[in-house]
């Protein structure tokens, strides 16, 4: 008995013990290098150089503007699908997942077909105006990078603030309006007091996910557009690991002090979840002729923002804007295993995301049964430890791993176990949420009679509760793989050619102009994530978005 409860507490554990190996031990190690070169003059030349600086005000300025952006476009979104009743529902919440798994160089050329240069909405500016050449550029600078954030963060606003304002009692509305309250009053009285606490838990992980915004600012933002994370990875591609290590030392700080006050705002809770509405709803044909004719256009608008950008790389697969043809040459290079063919990438894509998926699913289980043990140590552990990865932007712990895996193991040459760790390291958070959301559902009931008919541990974890964990285990190996096969900028920072996926093919082959190849990959991974929506729609229903 005493051997079985040692395992049982090794098994609960290990998640614990390999995030401290491979994710708090590399990040300390950045940190303290920063603090030594520190003891020197280093640091402090660091950043006091115009160019951190500009790079420090430059992440806080755009990831405030996109955060602005987000939200104004967002709330109109959360309060009509908090308040609105209409057929499919369910399906534009469950929709409202995509973005998060979309990868961002994805968005980029997304954007850049959709609103750069001979764009969609350029091509249409032309047609009016009858010009020869390019009239509008939405997709390039801080427009461009606002722009997009704001498309992969708005729906996020949406989800966590819409199923807060879902869980209003429908009776303090009506106590208001017996007592004379106009809207406006239950608006800035009931209304914004409630939603507050998901409101700001939404702004500050907006925030965040911008602020350590990587390929979007890359891509978009070009040479005269540097954050900090971007200037990490200068520092460390020109060998002045000093600086490197200074600049992410300062992200760090400041990343952790927002991953913080997430969580002290109930970053935990299932904000984006609404399993029963409580507000109350009407109708779309109640509400007014002119307040569903703003509603329809802002329907239209947010349908341009969040599916334009989708459909436009549709075209980008089959249509090369240089030559000006149709062509399936970029489908074509995705099977070329020669040098710049898609083949080599496109397996190594599959083979990283497939490996850290299982890793993320098999830490994941533990780590959710040890945040649903009682007592505050085991709650709090499992919680800060399925959350961290989130507070760490992916630059910081490529640049981590590279010191404390890669170069002490010899792995220079071939650095994939690298990558895989880092892809796993991002997809935990995911699958240990989704597992223990449906680890909270199950009814004890069903383990109480279990343990009548004389069932042993091991009897009721792979004969009861596997099989009804099932479900949260799809979803969260769906997320993870989606994440994964997404990530680029920890891939990018450690991998090495024979090492390249998916997405850093596509920054080359947009740095190159090879745009209908860009495309043609961008739409594979378009294609993996709506079968990763479809999947997570099919088995969650209702309550999409869980994990978020």
């Amino acid at each position: 008995m005493k051997s079985q409860n040692v395992l049982a507490h090794l098994i609960l554990y290990s998640p614990v013990v390999l995030l401290a190996c491979f994710l708090i031990y590399p990040v300390s190690a950045v940190i303290i290098r920063g603090i030594v070169s520190g003891l020197g003059t280093s640091i402090t030349n660091v950043l006091s150089s115009p160019v951190t600086l500009n790079a420090v005000s430059f992440s806080a300025y755009q990831a405030a503007i996109s955060t602005l952006a987000a939200v104004v476009l967002g709330l109109p979104g959360a309060y009509l699908l908090a308040r609105l009743r209409f057929g499919g529902k369910s399906v534009v919440r469950a929709a409202m997942v995509i973005p998060f798994v979309l990868p961002p160089i994805v968005v980029v050329v997304g954007f850049l077909q959709m609103f750069g240069p001979y764009g969609f909405v350029d091509s249409f500016v032309m047609a009016i105006t009858g010009s020869n050449t390019s009239v509008v550029n939405l997709a390039s600078g801080i427009t461009g990078i606002v722009l997009a954030h704001a498309f992969y963060n708005a729906p996020l606003v949406i989800l966590m603030v819409s199923a807060s304002l879902e869980r209003l009692s429908p009776d303090i509305e009506e106590s208001a309006e017996i007592l004379g309250a106009s809207s406006i009053q239950k608006l800035r009285r009931i209304i914004l007091p409630h939603i507050l606490p998901a409101l700001l838990a939404s702004a500050i992980l907006t925030y965040l996910f911008c602020f350590t915004s990587f390929p979007i600012v890359l891509a978009l933002g070009g040479g005269a557009y540097s954050t900090l994370e971007v200037r990490i990875w200068i520092a460390f591609r020109i060998f002045d690991y000093g600086a490197a290590s200074s600049l992410a030392l300062v992200q760090i700080l400041i990343t952790i002090a927002l991953a913080f006050s997430y969580y002290r705002l109930g970053g935990s809770r299932n904000y984006t979840i609404a399993p029963t509405s409580r507000i109350k709803q009407v109708g779309i044909d109640e509400i007014g002729g002119r307040h569903a004719l703003l509603a329809v256009l802002y329907v239209v608008l947010l349908l341009v923002l969040v599916a334009g950008p989708i459909v436009a790389i549709v075209r980008a697969a089959v249509y090369d804007p240089v030559t000006e043809v149709y062509t399936w040459a970029g489908f074509a290079s995705l099977l070329s295993a020669g040098l710049g063919g898609g083949l080599i990438p496109l397996v190594n894509s599959v083979f990283y995301a497939g490996t850290s998926t299982v890793l993320a699913v098999v830490l994941g289980l533990p780590l959710a049964y040890l945040h649903r043990r009682p007592g505050f140590t085991s709650s709090t552990l499992s919680s800060l430890t399925a959350f961290l990865p989130l507070g760490v932007s992916a630059i910081t712990l490529a640049y981590g791993l590279m010191l404390c895996v890669v170069v002490p193991l010899g792995l220079s040459v071939n650095p994939w176990p690298a990558i895989v760790l880092a892809q796993t390291m991002i997809g935990l958070p995911f699958s240990a949420r989704s597992i223990e959301i449906a680890l909270r559902n199950i009814d004890p009931a069903l383990l109480d009679q279990a343990d009548l008919l004389g069932a042993s541990r091991l009897q009721k974890l792979f004969f009861v509760e596997l099989p009804l964990l099932a479900p949260g285990i799809l979803v969260g190996a769906v997320f993870a793989f989606a994440m994964a096969i997404g990530e680029m900028s920890a891939t990018y920072f450690i991998a090495l050619p024979q090492n390249f996926t998916l997405t850093v093919a596509i920054y080359q082959d947009l740095g190159v102009r090879k745009f209908v190849e860009a495309g043609a990959a961008a739409l594979v991974l378009v294609a993996v994530c709506l079968i990763a929506f479809l999947v997570i729609d099919k088995v969650t229903g209702k309550q999409s978005g869980g994990v978020l």
